[in-house]
């Protein structure tokens, strides 16, 4: 089995459902959807794989390391610094399954961009990705209901709105029946 960890959320309950409600409330959103009334939220961890990596180039001598997460459906990435705190899986974490492959040449694409755009030779990067992992990230999920139901994920360390990742909510609810 390949190692597991998750990220502590730093996003309360209050502070998540204050952000729907703040999105809900839109006056644009308010004429496409309705009225919008947030029902029910929970905190859920979603998988991502994770790599460590190592990048070197000419303009950084001793390289740098980090990690670069994947979420398993969409493949939306997640660059952290090597240090990132971590924490050994837990059996409290709610987590959901994992769906989808790996991908290290997304995750190398992902590294290789976020480094082009600093480093202009692009046969100047040096990118060594290790063995996968899996890395689970916290995010609140509100239940919404109106003229029909849906859901508004609520990234739990940034707090930040995270429609991109909306659709592997659905996926994965869906096949959870």
């Amino acid at each position: 089995m390949k190692s597991e960890f998750y990220i502590r959320p730093v996003i309360e309950r209050k502070e998540a459902v204050k952000r729907i409600n703040e999105h809900t409330s839109n006056k644009i959103l308010k004429l496409f959807k309705g009225r919008q009334k947030l029902v029910s939220i929970e905190q859920i961890y979603l998988p991502y794989w994770c790599y460590d990596y190592t990048l070197k180039t000419p303009s950084l001598k001793d390289g740098i390391q980090g990690k670069v997460a994947l979420e398993t459906i969409t493949k939306t990435p997640a660059i952290l610094p090597s240090d990132y705190p971590l924490l050994p899986m837990d059996a409290d974490v709610k987590t959901l399954p994992i769906i989808g492959d790996e991908d290290q040449e997304a995750a190398k694409k992902a590294i290789y961009w976020e480094a082009f755009r600093k480093e202009k030779r692009k046969k100047s990067i040096d990118l060594t990705l290790h063995s996968p992992w899996i890395l689970y990230m916290p995010y609140w999920i509100g239940y919404l209901e109106a003229k029909g139901y849906e859901i508004l994920p609520v990234d739990a360390v940034s707090g930040n709105l995270d429609l991109t990742i909306k659709e592997s909510f659905l996926k994965i609810f869906s096949e959870a029946g």
